[in-house]
C-alpha cells in the first residue's frame, strides 16, 4: 500500500490524503512486494524455494520435479504440466493477470529449446540477440 497527497488536478479532493491499494509498477518497493506476494502464492500450491536461489521454486510432482523461476516481474514455468500451474496462478483462479503467456522462446539472453530426446526439460543456448 502507498499513501499520497492528491494534487490540484483532482479538484475538490486536492490536498486530501489518499491510500493506493494496488501494486504499482516502477515504485522502489514494487519488486520486493511482487516477490513476497509470489512466494506466498507458490507456497499455497506446494512449491518450496531452492536453497541456492530465492528466485527458483520447486515441487515434487511424483514422476518429475516442477520448477518456477522468477526474474524481476516475469516467471518461467518448467513442468510437464505447465498450463496447470499457470492456471492456478492466473485469474480467475489465481491473483495474477499475466501478459505474454505462451511457449518460451527467449529468456534472459538465451534461446530456449525443448529437448525431449534427453532427460532435460529445456536447453538454453545464448544467441547473437544478447547485448553485452
Amino acid at each position: 500500500m502507498m499513501h499520497t497527497r492528491l494534487g490540484p488536478e483532482i479538484g475538490d479532493w486536492a490536498g486530501k490524503l489518499a491510500m493506493i491499494r494496488k501494486l504499482l509498477y516502477g515504485l522502489i518497493g514494487s519488486g520486493v512486494q511482487f516477490h513476497c506476494h509470489l512466494c506466498t502464492e507458490l507456497e499455497k500450491i506446494g512449491f518450496k524455494p531452492s536453497k541456492g536461489d530465492p528466485n527458483l521454486w520447486m515441487r515434487d510432482a511424483g514422476n518429475h520435479y516442477e520448477y518456477v523461476a522468477k526474474y524481476i516481474d516475469g516467471i518461467l514455468i518448467m513442468s510437464k504440466e505447465s498450463k496447470a500451474i499457470l492456471d492456478l496462478l492466473q485469474k480467475p483462479k489465481g491473483p495474477y493477470d499475466f501478459k505474454g503467456v505462451g511457449s518460451t522462446e527467449y529468456y534472459l539472453g538465451g534461446d530456449v529449446k525443448i529437448n525431449y530426446s534427453r532427460d532435460s526439460i529445456t536447453e538454453l543456448s545464448f544467441s547473437s540477440k544478447t547485448n553485452v
